[in-house]
C-alpha cells in the first residue's frame, strides 16, 4: 500500500491471536502495524473475489487499495465489527459497484475458486487430492453452476461467512441466501460423482449459521 498506508514491515505476531474485534480496535485506534497485517492477510481473498465480480486486475487492485486508504483516512469514524473479512468484502463489492454504475455479473472462472483459502475443517480432506485431480474436478462441476450460485459458496464456504452476511454482500434476504445456497448444494451433491468430495466440503450441516 502506498499514500499514507504504505506497506509496514513489521513482527505480525503480535496481532495473529487476536480476535477481530480487538484488532479492529487497534486500527480505530491508529495503530498501523495492525492495519498492515489485515491487509497481508486478507489482500490474496480479497483480489480472489473482486476478479469474480470484474475481471480487470488493475481496477481490483486498486479498489482493494481505495478500500485500505479509505479505512485509514476514516479510522476514528469506522464501525465495530466482530467479521474483518464480511467488512472488507462488503467494502470491496460496493466499491466495484459505484465505479461500474451497474449490477455485477459475476465472473464465471470457477478456476478463482483455489486462490481463496479456506478455514474450514475439511482441509484435509482436499489436502489429500492431487491438486491436478481437485482443479479438474472442481472447475468442471462449478462451471456448470450460475454466477449467482458460484458466489453464494464463495462468499459461504471460502471466505466462511455466515448466511446473514453472505446474504447481505450479495444484497438477498437471508431466506433468499438459504434457497440459492441450497439448490447449489443440491446440484453438488446430485453430481457427486463429478467430485466426490464436494459432499463433505458443502455438506448439508454447514447450511445453516
Amino acid at each position: 500500500m502506498s499514500n499514507g498506508t504504505e506497506h509496514i514491515i513489521g513482527a505480525g505476531g503480535r496481532y495473529a491471536s487476536l480476535p477481530d474485534k480487538s484488532l479492529w480496535s487497534k486500527v480505530k485506534a491508529g495503530d498501523r502495524g495492525a492495519l498492515d497485517f489485515v491487509y497481508r492477510q486478507h489482500f490474496r481473498p480479497l483480489f480472489g473475489y473482486g476478479m469474480k465480480l470484474h475481471a480487470d486486475e488493475t481496477l481490483v487492485q486498486d479498489a482493494i487499495h481505495d478500500v485500505f486508504v479509505s479505512i485509514w483516512q476514516g479510522r476514528g469514524g469506522l464501525s465495530d465489527t466482530d467479521s474483518i473479512r464480511f467488512y472488507l468484502l462488503s467494502s470491496l463489492k460496493r466499491r466495484i459497484l459505484r465505479h461500474l454504475g451497474k449490477q455485477l455479473v459475476l465472473h464465471d472462472d470457477p478456476a478463482d475458486f483455489y486462490d481463496a483459502p479456506s478455514s474450514s475443517p475439511e482441509d484435509d480432506l482436499i489436502g489429500r487430492q492431487s491438486e491436478q485431480q481437485r482443479k479438474a474436478r472442481l472447475a468442471g462441476v462449478m462451471s456448470e453452476l450460475p454466477p449467482r450460485q458460484q458466489e453464494v459458496l464463495y462468499l459461504r464456504y471460502y471466505h466462511g461467512l455466515d448466511t446473514r452476511e453472505t446474504a447481505d454482500i450479495m444484497s438477498l434476504s437471508v431466506n433468499s441466501a438459504y434457497v440459492l445456497l441450497s439448490k447449489a448444494l443440491k446440484y453438488l451433491k446430485d453430481n457427486s460423482d463429478k467430485i466426490v468430495f464436494a459432499i463433505a466440503l458443502f455438506g448439508e450441516g454447514r447450511i445453516c449459521g
